[in-house]
């Protein structure tokens, strides 16, 4: 992978500062977030600050990138539903994306990754594969 420039790197390590806080709020069930003004507000503030961050990403480095920036830039009224959109949809994908990137920096260490989903389909396997001793 070609070495990002110090700007790349500080603007990565900027949106995953901010996309990890994002995140983490979407580990809690919506209603909770959501009904909470200080939660959505925090989101709000975190969520502005990634869009600042993802700024100072060079064109170039977006490119490279397998992300929805349209979308993160998008700020469409910023209602209750679409704030939980970029705390589900687009923040993982961020996150997965861009913590490659500064895998070699100390800073690395202390950044969360989003957990993969499980299959449903695998459980219903599961599920369906027991047979009953009589």
């Amino acid at each position: 992978m070609a070495e990002l420039t110090a700007r790349d790197r500080a603007a990565t390590l900027a949106i995953l500062e901010n996309a990890q806080w994002v995140y983490a709020l979407g580990r809690y069930p919506k209603k909770q977030v959501l009904d909470d003004p200080s939660d959505v507000k925090m989101l709000r503030a975190r969520l502005e600050a990634t869009r600042k961050a993802a700024r100072e990403l060079s064109a170039a480095q977006k490119k490279k990138l397998d992300v929805p920036w349209d979308t993160l830039e998008a700020e469409a009224g910023e209602t209750p539903d679409a704030l939980w959109t970029m705390v589900k949809k687009v923040t993982p994908k961020l996150i997965a994306e861009l913590r490659p990137l500064v895998s070699d920096r100390p800073e690395a260490a202390f950044l969360i990754s989003p957990e993969a989903k499980k299959k449903a389909s695998a459980k219903k396997k599961a599920a369906t594969s027991r047979k009953r001793k009589k």
